[in-house]
């Protein structure tokens, strides 16, 4: 269900993305260039918003009766301040219009009434009002006037105020949020009663936090908890003179809790009902998780006992609370000891043979020891044999026999020896020389292979062939320097007979159970651009493709039209988000009926169905989707 939201500017606060506001108030400390750097901060640490306060002292505070110096000494000390740090009028119309041209939301807290009188003439996209007016209805009236959102802040208020607040502005025509707040400077964590925030959220749907603690880690929280507007104060320097600065957050400390926050929006979606595992944790249950497997050898027609099984690594087969649900069920198959029990184990029916046809070359994903076993189910006009760094040493005869296919296609192992992935275009040249190595062997491998292929028109090597970063995307400056790379790596390689064709990846690959971030062989335009300049045709996996278009907000099928021309081999497969890679075909976010014809008019191309786990239960995965690709031709 979406949540209700209203707009600040063209921000939509209340949704998905919070509303950060950075409180420059008062710590521009009555200096103009001061405020502007503090502006520049701001912006640099990736806030949405930059608010000032204005007042108008003559109209704020009252003229005490009685002898000079009867105020209190607290109110004495922030009058004092006020008369060292306050702008002008002047210099705050010069602020608003810097904000402007520096793109930033600028929005204010006027203290008083003829302050909000010259916010109208600022065009401000909303009016924040401080704590301590949320019982001052005058001035919540007179700052609604203007017809613009409200914020307001709770700070030093008790329930029945806010309940008495919320009550006044639902009458008033205009949308407001509320802010959670503990209004001490800096304010004690023990105090802050974070948790409050769900009761504000009873009380009205639009809730954030102005923050005045040490630290960000209480702000990043207050996110988790519902928070959609973050409010806190900067300084260039916690040690000025002021009643703010010791609650507020240098530069630095401001974008990590920005940088925290947006991470935390990454993590709080759910979309429910109940718990399903990501593509990561899917990758891990297959390595480490337990299945069903075959304690002795069973003989078709036996009837399955408990004694022919038990429960062992790594998680590829039936989980092992269905391990009851086989037992008296006869074996349609000859299962070795070892071997993983299926849920086809719980049906009775054999393997057959299938037949496809399509108006490109097609095949299957087959690893050495399962290739006879694919030859026993499809005559695919081609094999793509998917490597691991250890196939690499066995010899091909041993596993294949000659087939009539008209296209061979090698997958690259994606991990080498001592946990390294191929990347042609690491930082470390010694880790370059070892990927260039390494992809000799895949050649030398795919010259073996090929022997047992003699129709072929073609041996393509597929490979993912580097570009990607731990943490942190690289600047775009330096893709220049890793396809120079690439370029230089490709260049000093003989692959005889055979052709590399890249694989285009998706934003976020998963490697070692883990995302990472891939800078090249990513973006369409530059793919097709790429593939010219180096005179290499692609392996085009439509579920990469689909999310980095997701991700990018690029048109998929215009993605497609691009990059077809420059393809040789395809990988296709549904995808989800930027996470669900490789889901089951149709179940995803592919357009099939309109890619699959753009597919077919290129009938020199082929594909395999590069389906998740596809190959489990005897390639259940991959005859669903070649069957689902054959109503759409």
């Amino acid at each position: 269900m979406t949540e209700p939201t209203f707009n600040i500017g063209s921000f939509p606060v209340g949704g998905s993305r919070t509303f950060v506001i950075a409180e420059v108030g008062n710590n521009h400390n009555g200096n103009i260039e001061l405020a502007r750097q503090l502006v520049d901060a701001s912006i640099a640490a990736g806030v949405d918003c930059v608010k000032f306060q204005i007042r108008n002292r003559a109209a704020l505070y009252r003229s005490a009766p009685g002898e000079e110096g009867s105020e209190d000494l607290g109110v004495e000390y922030i009058q004092d301040l006020l008369n060292k740090v306050e702008l002008t009028l002047d210099e705050h119309r010069d602020v608003r219009e810097y904000c402007r041209e520096r793109g930033i939301l600028y929005i204010c807290t006027p203290w008083d009434e003829p302050s909000v009188d010259v916010l109208a003439d600022f065009d401000v996209p909303a009016i924040k009002l401080a704590s301590a007016d949320l019982t001052n209805i005058y001035l919540i009236r007179k700052a609604a006037s203007l017809g613009k959102p409200l914020i307001l802040s709770t700070g030093m208020s008790f329930e029945h105020e806010i309940v008495r607040a919320i009550d006044l502005v639902e009458t008033l025509s205009v949308p407001f949020a509320l802010l959670h707040c503990n209004s001490a400077y800096p304010a004690p964590e023990s105090d802050i009663n974070l948790g409050y925030i769900k009761r504000l959220k009873e009380l009205h749907p639009f809730v954030g936090y102005s923050g005045h603690e040490r630290g960000i880690a209480i702000s990043i929280a207050a996110v988790a908890l519902g928070a959609t507007i973050i409010e806190r104060h900067i300084s260039l320097d916690r040690t000025m003179e002021g009643p703010d600065h010791a609650a507020s957050l240098e530069p630095a400390e401001f974008k990590a809790m920005v940088e925290g926050i947006r991470q935390v929006e990454e993590a709080l979606p759910w979309t429910g009902p109940g718990r399903f595992a990501s593509q990561g944790e899917l990758l891990n249950r297959e390595n480490l998780a337990k299945s069903v497997i075959a304690k002795r050898p069973i003989s078709v027609g036996e009837t399955i006992t408990e004694d022919a099984l038990r429960v062992a690594s790594p998680g590829q087969g039936l989980p092992p609370y269905r391990l009851p649900d086989l037992l008296g069920k006869i074996a349609h198959r000859d299962i070795r000891r070892g071997d993983f029990l299926y849920e086809s184990d719980l049906v009775a029916s054999a393997q057959r043979k299938r037949t496809y046809a399509f108006p490109v070359l097609w095949g299957v994903p087959v690893r050495y020891h399962d290739f006879r076993n694919y030859q026993d189910w499809v005559d695919p006009d081609l094999y793509e044999f998917h490597l691991s760094y250890r196939d690499l040493a066995l010899k091909p005869a041993n596993y294949l026999t000659q087939v009539d296919c008209r296209r061979l296609v090698v997958h690259a192992p994606e991990l080498f020896e001592n946990s390294e992935l191929l990347d042609m275009t690491a930082d470390d040249a010694s880790y370059r020389q070892r990927s260039i190595d390494n992809l000799k062997r895949v050649v030398e491998a795919t010259e073996e292979i090929r022997r047992f292929f003699p129709r072929a028109d073609s041996a393509l090597i597929v490979a993912n062939i580097g570009g990607f970063s731990m943490d942190a995307p690289f600047p775009l400056s330096h893709r220049a320097t890793l396809y120079d790379r690439f370029q230089q790596a490709y260049q000093a390689i003989d692959f005889g007979s055979t052709e590399l064709t890249p694989q285009n990846m998706a934003p976020f690959p998963w490697h070692f159970g883990g995302q990472r971030h891939q800078n090249i062989f990513m973006m369409p335009d530059e793919l097709a651009s790429k593939a010219r300049e180096f005179g290499l045709r692609l392996c085009l996996d439509l579920s990469h493709l689909q999310m980095t278009c997701h991700h990018f907000q690029l048109d998929f099928r215009a993605a497609v039209a691009k990059l077809m021309p420059v393809s040789a081999h395809l990988h296709v497969a549904d995808a989800l988000g930027v996470n669900g890679e490789g889901v089951v075909i149709g179940t995803g976010e592919v357009a099939w009926p309109e890619t699959w014809k753009q597919v077919c008019a290129y009938p020199n191309v082929s594909f395999i169905p590069e389906v998740w786990q596809g190959h489990k239960d005897h390639g259940a995965g991959f005859w669903h989707a070649l069957e689902f690709l054959t109503k759409l031709s």
